[in-house]
C-alpha cells in the first residue's frame, strides 16, 4: 500500500489527475467563480443550483412522465383489455397519449416554483 500522499499509478492514468488542482478544468474553476459571485450577491441562489451527481429536473420529469404513463395509462389499457370494460380502455388509451405529453411540462412547471432542497 502506497502513503497517502503519492498518487497511485492507476490516478495518473485518469484524465482528470493532469490538474493540479484536482480535476478542475479552467471551465470548471470559471463557473466556480461565477457561482461564489452570484453566491456573494444572492444568498439564496446557492440553493437554487444543481448538483452536478443529483437527478436534475429533466430527469426528475422524465421519471415521472413515465411512471405516470404506466399508472394512467398502461396499465388500465391492460386490465380494460382484459375485462373488455370500456371505461379502462378509454381512460388507458387517454392516459398512454396524454401522460407524457402534459405530466413533464406541469412537473417543470412545480420544481420551477418550488425547487427541491436534496
Amino acid at each position: 500500500m502506497q502513503p497517502p500522499d503519492r498518487p497511485s499509478d492507476e490516478d495518473d492514468q485518469r484524465p482528470e489527475s493532469a490538474h493540479a488542482d484536482g480535476g478542475r478544468t479552467p471551465v470548471d474553476r470559471a463557473f466556480a467563480a461565477l457561482v461564489g459571485t452570484l453566491r456573494a450577491a444572492d444568498p439564496r441562489f446557492a440553493r437554487r443550483v444543481s448538483e452536478p451527481r443529483r437527478l436534475r429536473s429533466g430527469q426528475i420529469m422524465t421519471l415521472l412522465g413515465f411512471v405516470a404513463t404506466v399508472l394512467l395509462g398502461l396499465i388500465p389499457l391492460t386490465v380494460g383489455i382484459q375485462t373488455q370494460a370500456a371505461v379502462l380502455l378509454t381512460l388507458g388509451a387517454i392516459g398512454t397519449a396524454f401522460s407524457p405529453v402534459v405530466v413533464p411540462p406541469v412537473v417543470g412547471v412545480v420544481l420551477s416554483r418550488v425547487r427541491p432542497l436534496w
